[in-house]
């Protein structure tokens, strides 16, 4: 299927498709009431084409469902689910997806292309080291490895395994793969080197893996040159499951073509933007059962790469996901995201990973303050601390000021062994005005 011929890939989409808007029509009451004020009916959907006839749904619309219909809203179907996964809630309330048999079926079917495509093989023993709550891609990274005969130690978060547990279960039971957010990994390695261990040396990894988190390309060399691995990236979410993954090319994310469809559209008003331009990536999940996502709005953005990727697959492929539109913030009207900040840290090794904005208005005028750890002391400190603040303005545009905190510290005080997913930003513009 990942080489199939995109006239294959289309026809099964537009099949999927017409399923997808019936079954819901006839199942799902938020897709019909919608639906039917618009005066759209499943026969006016035929195919891709037809697609942009559908109203977009967003976070809050599901999030209003949930208040009109709790507790789980009228958005998942009347259909047997057996399994309830939910968002992280990073940009609101937690909200509850269920799944059918044959969606968990599926979707672990989707985890285990991703993880071959990555190197993942029977006999590597793979360990986990995402949390497992409702958050969904700690099970499904472990039903996709155990579909490819892989061993799985489900260790999950720091917050249930500390740190130095985990690292002394890879090292012993030797761990080839390991699972997890970029900003834990990273972690991980700074545990290692303060407990006197070798990160290249003193253990069998060949492969990190991670999602829930962006791979930005600074925090991807650093696990590479700390580790000694191959690390690749994945984008996905709760509402949909396992639908891009990265192959051994690492230029962008494929799309499992077979399972979904994405569009890239202008967030302001949900047309497509030209080739090659970003926009809000909007999806449908022709699969799901209950809980089917119908252009829905994932607020990241990215764009479509064009032309075939080296490594023969012919499904679209995904840009790197430059951030989140809520992500996105603007300072003394530049538009800034988070992610800015890594590719100043990777040129200061001085510097650790870990990293946290804040943002504050004093009077008028905006203030940034980055936090990051330092392993340096003194007269070096401070000299880090003005090409710190110096990068930062010639990579941002902005005057950042530079706050150095001891190793440990900040990873402390976010509570990164317990987190889901690392939050970057404090906005508290509004909350403490001066």
């Amino acid at each position: 299927m990942e080489t199939a011929p995109r006239e294959q890939l289309e026809k099964i989409q537009d099949l999927g498709l017409k399923r997808l808007i019936q079954r819901a029509w006839d199942h799902i009451p938020f897709y019909r009431e919608r639906w039917e004020a618009q005066g759209i009916h499943p026969n006016d959907i035929q195919g891709r084409g037809d697609l942009g006839k559908l109203p977009v749904v967003c976070k809050r619309d599901l999030e209003e469902s949930l208040l009109r219909h709790p507790p789980f809203g009228n958005y998942q179907g009347d259909f047997p689910a057996v399994r309830i996964q939910a968002s992280s809630g990073s940009t609101g309330q937690p909200k509850p997806f269920f799944h059918t048999l044959r969606d968990w079926q599926v979707i672990a079917n989707f985890s285990a292309r991703r993880l071959h495509a990555q190197g993942v093989q029977r006999g590597d023993v793979l360990q986990v080291v995402l949390a497992y709550s409702l958050f969904i891609v700690g099970f499904t990274s472990t039903e996709g490895a155990m579909k490819l005969g892989a061993l799985v130690v489900p260790t999950g978060s720091g917050a249930v395994t500390p740190s130095e547990r985990q690292l002394k279960i890879a090292h012993d039971w030797g761990t080839t793969v390991l699972v997890g957010t970029p900003s834990y990994v990273l972690h991980l390695a700074d545990v290692a080197e303060r407990m006197g261990l070798d990160t290249r040396k003193d253990f069998r990894l060949r492969l990190t893996i991670h999602t829930s988190e962006p791979l930005t390309e600074p925090a991807r060399r650093a696990i590479e040159e700390r580790w000694g691995v191959q690390a690749y990236d994945n984008f996905g979410s709760v509402e949909t499951g396992a639908p891009t993954f990265e192959c051994r090319e690492k230029n962008g994310y494929h799309i499992n073509e077979d399972g979904y469809i994405f569009e890239v559209l202008d967030p302001e008003n949900y047309e497509p933007v030209a080739a090659g331009q970003d926009g809000v990536l909007v999806v449908t999940s022709l699969f799901k059962e209950a809980a089917p996502v119908i252009r829905y709005s994932l607020e990241d953005i990215s764009a479509f790469l064009e032309g075939p990727c080296p490594c023969g697959r012919s499904t679209r492929r995904l840009a790197k996901v430059k951030g989140r539109v809520s992500e996105m913030v603007k300072i003394r009207g530049v538009a800034f995201y988070p992610t800015m900040v890594e590719t100043v840290l990777e040129r200061l090794p001085e510097l650790m990973r870990e990293y946290f904005v804040i943002l504050d208005r004093i009077g008028q005028q905006d203030k940034v303050t980055v936090q990051v750890e330092c392993r340096l002391d003194g007269a070096a400190r401070a000299s880090i601390k003005e090409t710190l603040e110096r990068e930062l303005k010639a990579t941002t545009g902005l005057s950042i000021a530079a706050e150095l905190l001891a190793p440990g510290e900040l990873a402390r005080s976010l509570k990164i062994e317990e987190r889901i997913k690392a939050k970057r930003i404090w906005d508290r513009r509004g909350e403490n005005d001066v």
